[in-house]
Formats: C-alpha cells, sequence, structure tokens
C-alpha cells in the first residue's frame, strides 16, 4: 500500500499545481468546469485517499 499512497499523493501534488496555475491564468481552462476550485478538491480528495492507505498498512 506505500507505492500506491505515494502515487496517489504525486498525483494529488499535481492537482495542486495545475490549480495553481488555473488560477493565476498562467493557461486558460482547457474546459469552464475545470475551474481552480475543482483541482484543489481534488488534490484534497487524493490527499486524504494517500492518507488512508498510509494508515491501512497492517500492523505486525
Amino acid at each position: 500500500m506505500g507505492i500506491t499512497a505515494l502515487i496517489v499523493g504525486i498525483a494529488g501534488g499535481l492537482c495542486a499545481v495545475m490549480g495553481i496555475i488555473t488560477a493565476v491564468e498562467i493557461i486558460p481552462a482547457v474546459m469552464p468546469q475545470l475551474t481552480w476550485m475543482f483541482w484543489f478538491v481534488l488534490s484534497a480528495i487524493l490527499y486524504l485517499t494517500a492518507i488512508a492507505f498510509i494508515l491501512s498498512r497492517g500492523y505486525e
């Protein structure tokens, strides 16, 4: 589960970066539905999922 948490965490970080890029309008939004709020909420969901994957590792 550690590798899965790493992959999901990196995806969350990339979504946060995309949210910042969209918020400061470095590049225009590809689709009107993909606003900066969408990217930040998706990033938060992915970070929480990564935390869940890390904590779900069994203790031996």
